[in-house]
């Protein structure tokens, strides 16, 4: 990929993972094991149940060897056998800016895959000998907001763009009762969070949670947990040249400013005040052409490869017991992808909810689901680089329209559908961009 200098006055601000360190580590796993067999037909790999954890410069990576092993037995048919060996090792990171290392914390993307595997059996005592290298690769990111400079010679990403942001104080108060002598601690938290975008706005809802550890008449630690539904309108102050509006993805990362309380032994009595910080960052999904630099920040970006549109024409006769049709409401589920080289399979299903009213008299209702499948050709925005099998694709399609006819003379029924297929091919890489 070309490299682009820039002076350019042109900015974005993104939301976006910035790549602080990689490392990578073979692990090698052997195991001796009897089966009944004369002989082994194939031994099939595969890694399921990866985890990792962030430490200070380093990476703590378990996951499971999951095998399917195919034999012959001394019956003379074919068996099966599946076995997991559960795995864990250490992988140093390198972090790509010595000044600012890997400490805990940091996100982590974590790859395991087997890159090889060979085995030894001996068929008169039945010994099987399996040795399996995986190869581990772990990238550890921080979330952070960049200014990128866009150039439109530059490769096109698709990115969360910061179109604005909003911080708002929450005052809760509670007064409860303990049959206590002494309050140990109050440990609080912010859990199930939820965020709605309006117009210049978002509304937060959420739990405050709440651990109390108290001394009771008993002279034994006791400890309570309790709730406190919230809610409340932040106002989004929006970045130069861009509006909030609804349907943008507002992130939160609201926090616990402070908790104080009061108690008094004698009445058991505890006033808890806590004070909230609502910060609500409100982002667009957005393709950006941006500049590179090869000094700049590394970040990982899901690159756009190609872009296909294509219109899927759907229609359907059926007979229904109706005097008249009262409404249909269209919608689109289960869609998959699957991208092929210079195009993308796209299958889904039509789901359609029919209101009618019966030869009874009465409105009734019925839904039905209608699969279908297309294949959409990607326009490359580079000619040397076509959409290959193993990119990403996201869908963006919607229901373009629907028209019906009904006969209530004979009850036929033909709907006509329109689909937008529309995909977008990418593909994730690691890329330096300009920070203005």
């Amino acid at each position: 990929m070309a490299v682009f200098l820039v002076d350019n006055n042109e900015k974005v601000l993104i939301k976006t993972e910035q790549v602080i360190g990689e490392g990578s580590k073979q692990k090698f796993i052997e195991e001796t094991k009897v089966i009944p067999a004369i002989k082994i037909v194939d031994i099939v790999p595969s890694v399921v149940n990866v985890r990792a954890i962030v430490k200070e410069g380093k990476v703590i990576v378990q996951g499971t060897l999951h095998k399917q092993v195919f034999f012959i037995g001394a019956d003379g048919l074919e068996h099966h056998l599946a076995e997991d060996i559960d795995f864990s090792d250490l992988v140093e990171v390198e972090p790509v800016d010595p000044a600012f290392p890997v400490v805990t914390g940091l996100n982590e993307k974590t790859e395991v895959f087997v890159e090889n595997l060979v085995f030894e059996f001996d068929p008169t005592t039945g010994e099987l000998i399996q040795k399996v290298i995986l190869a581990i690769e772990v990238k550890v990111t921080e979330t952070r907001q960049l200014s990128v400079a866009q150039d439109v010679l530059g490769p096109v990403i698709k990115a969360q763009v910061v179109v604005g942001e909003g911080a708002k104080q929450k005052f809760i108060r509670e007064e409860k009762t303990l049959e206590a002598i002494k309050i140990v601690d109050i440990v609080p938290r912010i859990t199930n969070i939820r965020t709605h975008v309006k117009r210049g706005k978002v509304i937060v809802q959420g739990t405050l949670h709440k651990q109390i550890f108290y001394v009771g008449l008993d002279n034994i630690v006791h400890h309570i947990a309790e709730d406190i539904p919230f809610s409340d309108l932040v106002e989004v102050t929006p970045v130069p040249g861009r509006t909030v509006e609804e349907g943008d993805t507002a992130q939160d990362e609201s926090t616990i400013e402070n908790l104080v309380w009061e108690f008094d032994p004698e009445t058991g009595r505890l006033i808890q005040k806590i004070i909230l910080r609502l910060f609500e960052k409100v982002t667009e999904t957005q393709e950006i052409s941006v500049a590179l630099n090869p000094y700049g920040p590394l970040i990982n970006a899901d690159v756009v490869i190609g872009r296909g549109v294509k219109q899927k024409f759907i229609e359907e006769h059926k007979t229904i017991e109706a005097i008249k049709i009262v409404d249909i409401v269209p919608s689109l589920r289960d869609i998959t992808s699957i991208v092929k080289e210079g195009k993308v399979i796209v299958q889904g299903v039509l789901h359609q909810q029919i209101f009618f009213v019966g030869i009874d008299g009465l409105v009734h209702h019925i839904q039905e689901d209608v699969d279908f499948s297309e294949m959409v050709e990607i326009e490359p925005l580079d000619p040397t680089r076509p959409a290959q099998e193993g990119m990403d694709q996201q869908d963006h399609s919607v229901i373009e329209n629907l028209v019906f006819e009904f006969d209530p003379d004979t009850g036929t029924l033909i709907k006509k559908v329109i689909l937008r297929i529309e995909v977008v091919v990418t593909e994730h890489q690691q890329i330096r961009v300009q920070d203005p």
